[in-house]
């Protein structure tokens, strides 16, 4: 799961901790612990009323907090002041460790509400509580550097251990695993910001949201992509070459245009974005000469690598397109016979040759209706694939 997500469902529990930090820093103890509780108490009643739930991440934080601001007030001695990092740690400590022990479902339900209703599916919790343990560790281990240099080290070692070093160490963490993400797969994105896919069923009913990654880890993640089929009017299709550094199948001939659906994305923006990212036109540009980009094909495509539920357009267009040399290493029109003369070579990647299949067999069942072989554009509108 995305950490940035992580971090985001864990803002509203945190928020007292945010403020008494900050208004400590500010107007001192005092008032930073007043601010504090006071933020904490109004957040739990507005959740109640709101939600109708007892949420215990903010109520656990404002009771720890009241619990170390008052010892911070009593107490006054060097030792504590030393101690006070460790002590706001241990309320972040102690939210992560909650979520860790929450049953799956409590937890998933716990994470869509704060997402604001991104549902969280099965599959990403076992990512989500690898992140969560990772920080954790992480954590743990600085507050017992905290102790050992509140008590053993001097002032200035303590200074750098209770600030600096926890920057450090997560910016350590962040460089790390963008790294694993680069060897993961030389297109593969880092997994902060990465893109997140939606997750439907067969009917295209959207289930929730994953990271692109989650969803390339094998089969049963369905989520929808688009494909366009160029036709020049004159027996030939638009085919662009696949750029050797792609994650799947680099170097072979592929449909026009082909990409995921964003989550948040429907069908007509994902095609118009693909359209202008992949040949270089716009879709008006595409539509300029009167033809129409029509829904031809709607099909499940299953391999080792991902579940995909595949919308293919088709449109008539000569050309010129100038296509993206990041994403595409060449793009040329082909023969139907030059296409037919290659299928099973090796040239073509897997799923057009399924597709292109898909709409011959469309055109034969025009042509028993005695339409024009030619038509192809016409005789793929109505097809729904299997």
């Amino acid at each position: 799961m995305n950490p940035l997500l992580l971090v985001k469902s864990l803002l509203p529990g945190l928020l007292p901790l945010v403020v008494f930090v900050a208004a400590g820093a500010v107007f001192g103890d005092t008032v930073g612990l007043v601010v504090g509780v006071a933020v904490g108490v109004a957040e739990f009643v507005y959740m109640l009323v709101r939600q109708r739930k007892a949420d215990p991440f903010v109520a656990g934080d404002t009771v720890l907090i009241a619990v170390a601001g008052g010892l911070s007030l009593a107490l006054r001695n060097d030792i504590f002041f030393k101690l006070k990092p460790a002590a706001i740690e241990l309320v972040l400590l102690a939210a992560m460790g909650a979520m860790l022990l929450l049953p799956d479902a409590v937890l998933r339900g716990y994470v869509g509400r704060t997402l604001r209703g991104v549902s969280i599916p099965d599959t990403a919790l076992p990512s989500m509580k690898r992140s969560l343990r990772i920080m954790l560790v992480l954590i743990a281990a600085h507050i017992a550097l905290i102790f050992y240099a509140a008590f053993g080290l001097s002032t200035a070692a303590w200074g750098f251990i209770s600030g600096g070093l926890l920057y450090i160490v997560f910016g350590v963490y962040a460089v790390a695993s963008f790294a694993a993400a680069r060897i993961k797969g030389k297109r593969g994105r880092a997994v902060v910001g990465e893109e997140m896919l939606p997750l439907i069923d067969e009917n295209g009913r959207i289930l929730g949201a994953a990271s692109r990654s989650e969803c390339h880890r094998g089969p049963g993640r369905l989520h929808p992509v688009i494909h366009l089929q160029v036709l020049d009017g004159r027996g030939s299709m638009y085919l662009q070459k696949r750029a050797e550094d792609k994650e799947i199948q680099p170097g072979k001939w592929d449909s026009a245009v082909g990409g995921h659906v964003a989550a948040g994305e429907d069908l007509n923006a994902a095609l118009s974005r693909e359209v202008r990212e992949e040949l270089g036109v716009t879709r008006q540009d595409l539509e300029s000469s009167g033809s129409r980009i029509q829904p031809a094909l709607r099909y499940r495509w299953e391999t080792e690598v991902e579940s995909e539920m595949v919308f293919s357009f088709v449109v008539t267009h000569p050309g010129p397109f100038a296509p993206n040399r990041e994403e595409i290493s060449e793009g040329r029109f082909w023969s139907f016979a030059d296409v037919r003369a290659n299928i099973g070579k090796g040239v073509f990647t897997p799923n057009f040759e399924y597709e292109f299949r898909l709409l011959e067999r469309a055109a034969s069942d025009g042509l028993r209706q005695n339409r024009s072989p030619n038509d192809l554009f016409g005789l793929i509108q109505s097809v729904d694939a299997p």
